[in-house]
């Protein structure tokens, strides 16, 4: 019975394209068909989200902005002052990084988009997490005069039995798709011990959870102006502080230190310019 397949002889090796280039107007994530029982299980447990689950997409980052570039909160117009390059929230904090960029806050399709890459180990998802961070960290690095070829990509550290249990270091994955469309390049200079999860422990206690659990494990490479850490979600900033209290550069030639995340936790009573409107975010019905 003729079913309509030809044969082809001899058979031939598939071929590797790579990925395409992300561009501002392209969805969060390529067309990914999940069926049967696995599309019910991350429904379920995820949420049925077009940018987690890979159906048709718009979705752009918030305006660059729409955060404080130093502690990442969502402000409003006019809400950081360009003098220090603070706003009002954390102006009285001693934050040991000088720059934090972000593509939103951790809500909505972009939390779907964290979750999938660090729980259902879906790297494509990360990856272009990844590569759309990496054109906003170029911009920022070209604004403040540094050259994207000096500056080292440090991934937030995971405890080595943790990693090998859940199957995917989603900051390291992450961090890969910063350094496709920035140029820049990756030095895991730190490690972190075993320990609780910050997830698992209150906001109050994270900063005394993680104290002294993440450590150097290699030096900084002489020819680098600026160590850009690289995570998933900025919550309480506990994480981000024990690294850089990890890498404490010294000296007058000492690098700065800049951190870049996919998204930022959203604090009672502040909402993002992005989230009041749709014309940044645009999503087609699952």
């Amino acid at each position: 019975m003729d079913t309509g397949a030809k044969l082809v002889w001899p058979p031939s090796e598939p071929s590797e394209t790579p990925p395409p280039q992300h561009t501002p107007t392209r969805s969060l994530v390529a067309a990914r068909q999940p069926q049967g029982l696995i599309h019910q299980i991350e429904a379920v447990w995820l949420g049925s989200a077009s940018v987690a689950l890979g159906h048709a997409n718009n979705w752009t980052p918030e305006p660059i902005d729409a955060a404080c570039p130093r502690c990442a909160r969502s402000v409003g117009p006019g809400e950081f002052s360009p003098d220090d390059g603070r706003c009002t929230g954390c102006r009285p904090e001693k934050l040991r990084w000088e720059r934090l960029i972000r593509l939103g806050e951790f809500d909505d399709d972009l939390r779907r988009a964290v979750l999938e890459t660090k729980y259902a180990r879906w790297r494509k998802q990360g990856t272009l997490l990844g590569r759309m961070l990496g054109e906003r960290l170029v911009t920022v690095l070209g604004d403040a005069g540094l050259d994207p070829a000096r500056a080292v990509l440090v991934p937030s550290p995971m405890p080595w039995l943790r990693r090998m249990r859940r199957g995917i270091d989603h900051a390291h994955v992450i961090a890969r798709g910063v350094a496709e469309t920035s140029g820049c390049r990756i030095e895991p200079l730190l490690q972190r011990r075993r320990g609780t999860a910050q997830t698992r422990v209150p906001a109050s206690a994270r900063a005394s959870n993680i104290r002294g659990q993440i450590t150097l494990r290699a030096g900084v490479p002489a020819d680098t102006d600026v160590l850009v850490l690289v995570d998933d979600v900025r919550t309480t900033g506990a994480t981000l502080d024990a690294c850089c209290r990890a890498l404490a550069p010294r000296g007058e030639d000492a690098p700065r230190i800049w951190a870049a995340v996919a998204c930022a936790a959203i604090e009672p009573g502040r909402r993002g310019r992005a989230r009041a409107g749709t014309a940044e975010r645009s999503v087609s019905p699952a």
